[in-house]
């Protein structure tokens, strides 16, 4: 089995279409892998999503609607890793490794956490991402991962869960 974790690069396009958009489609048509995020992704995907309605890309009716979708998926599909001060302590030295911000230090602090529970069972992680230095970044600790905005993701989609 593999767990998708979704950062909030990737996760948006599932509400909002854009570039990457068909992959997210795709993985949650998969009803036999797990998906995770962080605690930290529910408050970026509404600052993400509220920016669009002072934009005014989005009216406030359509952002309840969004936010409601994503609420329920994550209630239905989701195990939500906490931010806590555990994960802020693991984070820190991951700031220092690979200069990234703190949302992005704890959102690949959480993977290598969720990657570590997941061992012991033999399930695979795949971080799904579109943040060129939290992929950068995981590829250097070791995560695998998809960009969905890349060229090729939906081949390495296939692959992995074949």
């Amino acid at each position: 089995m593999v767990t998708f974790y979704f950062d909030t690069s990737a996760i948006v396009k599932r509400y909002h279409k854009e570039a990457g958009s068909e992959i997210l489609d795709k993985i949650f048509e998969l009803k036999e892998h797990g998906f995770a995020t962080s605690l930290w992704t529910i408050l970026e995907f509404i600052v993400a999503f509220s920016a669009k309605i002072r934009r005014k890309e989005l009216s406030r009716e359509d952002f309840n609607i969004v936010i409601s979708r994503f609420l329920k998926d994550l209630l239905d599909r989701f195990a939500i890793t906490s931010v806590n001060d555990e994960l802020v302590a693991s984070a820190t030295p991951l700031a220092v490794k690979h200069a990234l911000p703190s949302a992005d230090c704890l959102q690949l602090a959480s993977a290598i956490y969720l990657k570590k529970g997941l061992e012991p069972a033999k399930e695979k992680l795949v971080l799904m991402c579109s943040d060129r230095d939290l992929c950068t970044a995981a590829e250097r600790e070791e995560i695998e991962l998809i960009n969905p905005e890349e060229q090729g993701a939906l081949e390495k989609l296939k692959h992995i869960i074949t």
